[in-house]
């Protein structure tokens, strides 16, 4: 099997958008959308150049797209897990191949009888009440030595996104990949800087984003929002890729 990107599927199916969930041939044509979207297919093509002949488990997996990818390039199964029936109920009509299963679950509460050589895991701890008991469960779900490829955003990013929780610095992200018995392979920091107009575009594509007055004037969040946008002319989110290995 090839490690390319695979055609994705056409299809008239809606599924509701945030711009949290990245799907192909509905995600809009905005640049700053499209360097998300490429930033998740890169996440995934680099992957793909680990999973021959593995079983992997892809939690978090969104629309499902990134998990076909991963089953075409040659993995010998795939399970991908999300939260949002919605979202599995799509990747299932839209991706589904054989021995390629989509699971409704909680990243910090799914558990599975066999264990994978491989997990894969984009943009998810930030959203996380307990990073570090997802992480413990990953390692629980990895075999000895088995190898885990993760994301995340550094920085302060909560004042642009509500639905993150936390903000990481690179040292914090290692710190507890060893207290959760990881050892760092290698790294790799992807920049990505959205501009003062992306950023109104984006307002406009998801006007659910925008702060109310109240918000920008009289909160934490709306005065950093302010205070990037004026004097850094848009918001930095600089994006960490780590491939670690279970270690105990």
């Amino acid at each position: 099997m090839s490690n390319s990107i695979p055609t994705l599927v056409e299809t008239s199916e809606i599924l509701p958008l945030t711009w949290e969930r990245l799907v192909p041939n509905q995600t809009a044509n905005d640049s700053a959308s499209q360097k998300f979207l490429d930033l998740h297919f890169g996440r995934y093509k680099t992957a793909a150049n680990y999973v021959g002949g593995k079983k992997v488990l892809d939690i978090a997996c969104g629309s499902g797209y990134g998990s076909r990818i991963l089953r075409l390039a040659g993995a010998t199964s795939v399970v991908g897990v999300d939260v949002s029936l919605q979202t599995i109920e799509y990747a299932k009509k839209n991706y589904q191949e054989n021995d390629l299963e989509f699971i409704c679950a909680d990243a910090e509460q799914f558990n599975w009888p066999e264990r994978f050589d491989l997990i894969t895991s984009f943009e998810t701890i930030e959203h996380l009440y307990h990073p570090e008991k997802f992480l413990e469960r990953i390692h629980h779900l990895l075999i000895p030595d088995g190898v885990f490829l993760l994301s995340v955003p550094l920085g302060e990013t909560r004042h642009m996104d509500p639905y993150h929780l936390h903000a990481f610095n690179q040292e914090e992200v290692f710190t507890l990949l060893k207290k959760t018995g990881f050892s760092v392979d290698w790294h790799r920091l992807d920049e990505c800087f959205l501009t003062r107009s992306e950023l109104l575009r984006w307002g406009q594509l998801y006007p659910e984003s925008n702060p109310s007055i109240n918000e920008l004037l009289f909160s934490r969040r709306g005065w950093r929002i302010i205070s990037d946008f004026v004097f850094r002319g848009g918001f930095d989110i600089p994006q960490l890729l780590v491939s670690a290995r279970s270690i105990k």
